[in-house]
């Protein structure tokens, strides 16, 4: 076991020592201004990046495709040990059952990335464990804390794991062991890997300290006798590597011939992302090995190209005009401006103004007053190259009173239009008219009886 374990390390040292020496390209060099993953080459398979300030997804690719994760499983590996160790320094069992499956007669299991921890040995901690884990990616170490968390049972533990993985809404994600080394079913997607990173970011401080560390001392054992130094396996950290990228902190690598290289990391300048590209090719269409290591130009081009080209936009304001609604009855106003009801800011492209921005909005035709200043009075939709990215609210930008005058006189013609009061009118119409009618025939009666009177009068008196 001893010999297989070293002979792993002398592996990997060489192959750290052929990509320091031998590779042409720089972080400067891959990382190009002019790179658009959406016009050129991805490496990647599958490839999810998420600016976590704003939870705007920048890049996807594949990011539901069912991916071999390698040894990024010991993403979520960390999660399940950093949830249930509550004695960080408290010494671990280190049985030979964690060493049993690394015995060379597994061929894909030969030369596992480890720490060289050695079985029975009795100083070593769950602390020096999850470094182990995370740093060098050790698989005796998962198998260790899987041991240790799950009482004794490594198979509880990666029942936890899946646990953990329905837990975060993961829907194409199934662990088989806690290391990742191939199994069939130890699989999962660029988006589930990120769900099971975003969690670990935000929920388990410890976990950014330990996977941002690039070196950590171990403690002595049979295989050495004093205290040695791990490393991270993640280029990006390393100052000496032609990867090393300074915004960026972990988070892991994986490789495996049926995974490619894999890697999930995340970075910060002005602004955070997390970045997991699964499945970046190991070796070309002759078989040879790539000389680049693609997962990490993938990862270097990607942040380069979000940190140039995105920034945070203040798309709606809450003074902007958009638009008038018409009041009735309104004291000295006819119509009322509507404004946003609050602002909003978006991670946008920086020539957001060139790519456009489209607001569609509706709202009423018309309002009665009195009008509150911040009534809503309609919505707007606001969308970029069509797609709807929030919706807001609009509001009347000031009071408008009501008119007392312009009311009585609606509710009088209202009062008016009524059908009772038709009848009534009507009805008091046809009495009028019967009035009237009456009358002029009583005066007519009258004046004709006068006139009678007046000549019987007249020819009386010429008799006398």
């Amino acid at each position: 076991m001893k010999n297989l374990f070293r002979a792993g390390a002398v592996t990997l040292c060489a192959v750290m020592a052929v990509c320091a020496l031998s590779f042409n390209i720089s972080a400067e060099d891959s990382g190009s201004s002019d790179f658009d993953p959406n016009t050129d080459k991805v490496w990647s398979e599958a490839v999810y990046m998420v600016n976590t300030d704003t939870d705007t997804i920048v890049f996807a690719k594949n990011e539901n495709k069912r991916m071999y994760p390698a040894s990024t499983t010991k993403i979520m590996t960390a999660i399940v040990a950093l949830e249930n160790i509550y004695d960080w320094e408290k010494k671990v069992d280190v049985p030979y059952d964690c060493f049993n499956e690394f015995n060379g007669d597994n061929e894909d299991y030969w030369y596992p990335s480890h720490a060289d921890i050695q079985p029975l040995q009795d100083n070593l901690t769950y602390k020096d464990c999850i470094y182990a884990l995370m740093l060098p990616s050790a698989c005796e170490a998962a198998n260790i804390l899987a041991y240790n968390v799950g009482g004794g049972s490594m198979q509880k533990f990666i029942d936890m794991m899946n646990e953990k993985a329905q837990e975060l809404g993961c829907t194409g994600t199934h662990f088989s062991n806690p290391h990742g080394l191939f199994l069939e079913d130890n699989y999962t997607t660029a988006h589930d890997m990120y769900l099971i990173t975003r969690y670990a970011l935000d929920n388990l401080p410890k976990f950014k300290e330990i996977v941002s560390t690039y070196e950590y001392e171990m403690p002595e054992n049979s295989n050495n006798e004093e205290p040695y130094y791990i490393y991270s396996t993640i280029s990006l950290l390393r100052p000496t590597s032609v990867y090393y990228y300074e915004k960026a902190y972990g988070i892991k690598t994986g490789t495996l011939d049926q995974s490619g290289r894999c890697l999930v990391s995340a970075a910060q300048d002005k602004y955070n992302y997390i970045l997991v590209t699964l499945g970046a090719p190991i070796y070309d269409s002759e078989g040879n090995e790539y000389e680049e290591w693609y997962s990490m130009v993938d990862a270097i081009n990607l942040y380069n190209w979000a940190f140039e080209n995105f920034a945070l936009t203040t798309v709606v304001t809450k003074e902007e005009q958009i638009t008038e609604v018409d009041v009735e009855l309104g004291e000295n106003a006819t119509h009322v401006i509507l404004t946003p009801q609050e602002e909003y800011t978006a991670l946008m492209p920086k020539s957001v103004s060139e790519a456009g921005v489209q607001k569609v909005f509706t709202t009423y035709d018309s309002v009665r007053a009195p009008v509150k200043k911040g009534d809503i009075l309609g919505v707007m939709d606001v969308k970029f190259k069509g797609k709807t990215i929030t919706t807001v609210n609009l509001v009347a930008s000031r009071d408008v009173n009501l008119s007392q005058f312009d009311y009585y006189m609606q509710k009088a013609m209202a009062e008016l239009d009524k059908p009772w009061l038709k009848i009534s009118l009507v009805g008091i119409v046809l009495l009028l008219i019967a009035f009237i009618v009456t009358r002029t025939i009583e005066n007519s009666k009258r004046r004709k009886l006068k006139q009678k009177e007046k000549r019987r009068f007249e020819s009386y008196a010429k008799k006398r």
